[in-house]
């Protein structure tokens, strides 16, 4: 890019790409929701007050690559490998909970939580921050998943009458969770363990805490500039172009046209016309992105030449 695009990069994009409009087979408009960074509490150690483990990617955890997704593997992402070389569906959320990788060789508890609703913010986010007992920030980065499907728990609640689409926000989820209990056989540990998908992360002490994370691209994201796309269909690095009415600055829907950049996926981030915009850290990037559901239009940009 030249210093005189680089200074109109709207220009450029308009000059050099041709847009194209992504359709769904269902429904002409696409699908937009938000994502955060959040902060959360924890600890090195197990305790009482942190009992919740986080683990590390198990050594026998592997990618399922396409040609291999038969039979019980029919459905699944990723897979475990046995000493023989054989491939076995990996246990699902609930079976990791009750202790399933308890005896696996080489398995690592990076940090400990508060409890399971916090575990599972990070895993739908996909990041967190973890604030530890002396104040330094341990940065919690995707590093895997167990290749159970994704269920979406708040629309179960919506289809049990908890919430209208509209209020079942991500915050309202993670209170149900607590109010309903997350001890085992408890109403909300129940439903945690109707979404199979389980995600393993990576874990670093940050020396800087305003550095936004590192999405599965590779690089830094860019609040509301970067987007989790389905990998699966789209490369990293993608130009898209998103025309939609969000509640982007505030509660009140607001015209959002904004060039954005495909750097992260997620386990809830599938089909062609479907993206999570990456809103920042904090709580008040996670109230924006909590209430960002809704459609709009969506555009891949490419070369003209």
């Amino acid at each position: 890019m030249s210093e005189e695009s680089a200074k109109n990069p709207r220009a450029f994009f308009e000059r050099q790409f041709q847009p194209f409009r992504i359709i769904a087979e269902k429904t002409p408009d696409a699908f937009f929701t938000g994502y955060y960074q959040p902060e959360i509490s924890g600890s090195l150690s197990q305790s009482a007050d942190f009992p919740t483990p986080v683990y590390a990617p198990p050594p026998d955890l592997t990618a399922l690559p396409v040609k291999d997704r038969t039979g019980v593997l029919a459905e699944l992402t990723a897979a475990r490998r046995r000493s023989d070389g054989s491939l076995s569906p990996y246990p699902d959320r609930g079976a990791i909970e009750d202790g399933a990788l308890d005896k696996v060789p080489g398995v690592r508890k990076v940090v400990y939580l508060k409890d399971k609703a916090d575990l599972f913010l990070a895993q739908v986010q996909g990041s967190a921050r973890v604030r530890l007992p002396d104040g330094r920030i341990l940065r919690l980065a995707f590093a895997g998943r167990n290749g159970q499907p994704y269920t979406a728990l708040a629309r179960v609640l919506v289809q049990r009458g908890v919430a209208p689409p509209a209020e079942m926000t991500m915050r309202r989820l993670i209170d149900w969770l607590r109010q309903n209990g997350l001890g085992t056989g408890q109403a909300g540990d129940e439903l945690l363990r109707l979404n199979r998908s389980y995600v393993f992360f990576s874990a670093s002490i940050d020396k800087d805490a305003g550095k936004q994370p590192l999405g599965g691209g590779g690089v830094a994201l860019s609040p509301l500039r970067s987007i989790a796309i389905d990998s699966h269909i789209w490369p990293y690095g993608l130009p898209f172009y998103i025309d939609a009415r969000l509640p982007w600055r505030g509660a009140e829907l607001e015209s959002f046209q904004r060039l954005m950049i495909a750097q992260d996926t997620g386990s809830a981030i599938v089909g062609p016309a479907r993206a999570d915009i990456f809103y920042g850290l904090g709580d008040a990037a996670g109230v924006r992105a909590g209430e960002t559901r809704h459609h709009g239009q969506f555009f891949l940009l490419l070369p003209k030449e």
